[in-house]
């Protein structure tokens, strides 16, 4: 997922749980509504300063706005999970067999 999608879908994310429309939210941060669709649909990214309005806006810190651990798509998880068990010795990848086998 690139930069702009991430960026988009958590800004929209956390917009609706705001309980903010778009055209409230472009009205807060004194932008046009059509900038904020922009911005939701990954077709525009905000300059620093409208990410600073947007979190004073919305309460968040501005890493509440780039946290995109948990959106990572299954495939790309299982990918890079795979990754890292091939780096692994045999005792951490027993170790880690024993924790999943727990899950």
């Amino acid at each position: 997922m690139s930069l702009k999608k991430a960026f988009a879908s958590k800004l929209k994310e956390i917009r609706k749980k705001r309980g903010l429309t778009q055209e409230q939210l472009a009205e807060l941060v004194d932008v046009a509504p059509r900038h904020i669709s922009f911005i939701e649909t990954a077709r525009s990214f905000p300059s620093s300063d409208l990410i600073e309005r947007l979190c004073l806006t919305l309460n968040i810190t501005y890493s509440d706005l780039f946290d995109f651990k948990n959106e990572l798509p299954r495939e790309e998880i299982i990918k890079n999970i795979s990754a890292i068990i091939e780096t692994l010795d045999n005792k951490k990848l027993n170790y880690l067999y024993k924790m999943a086998c727990e899950l």
